[in-house]
């Protein structure tokens, strides 16, 4: 009778073993392989610039030139900068916002440029970066 407990003793153990083994062990075929993330297949947000409207306000000391921005996100959801710059007489300021725009939406933003009025015109440029 002690050889047949100490018998079931030992299967017992030598079963929980291999139990246990199997079980925390989790072979290489039960894994996932990791996978290379590079820059072709992120989505990221592709803004473009729809429309630009520049008007001028204020007198004398107090005068500004203002830029109505209409940005579209053509990508997917996320932050764009909207970045805008004066020239006038060989002299450029440069402003810029960020704008968080979903997948196909379109907002207006407006940038606002103190000036001199040192007479003569002055060229508004627009662009839009993805950080």
């Amino acid at each position: 009778m002690k050889c047949t407990k100490l018998a079931v003793v030992i299967i017992l153990i030598a079963i929980a073993a291999v139990m246990a083994s199997a079980c925390g062990g989790g072979g290489a075929s039960t894994n996932p392989k990791p996978t290379a993330v590079t820059s072709s297949n992120i989505s990221k947000p592709s803004p473009a610039v729809l429309l630009v409207n520049a008007t001028t306000a204020g007198v004398f000391d107090n005068y500004y030139a203002i830029l109505n921005i209409t940005a579209k996100n053509e990508g997917a959801d996320g932050i764009i900068i909207v970045i805008g710059s004066i020239t006038q007489t060989g002299q450029t300021q440069r402003n810029e916002i960020p704008v968080y725009l979903t997948s196909g939406s379109s907002q207006t933003v407006k940038l606002v440029f103190p000036i001199k009025w040192k007479g003569g015109d002055w060229a508004p440029t627009v662009q839009t970066e993805v950080p």
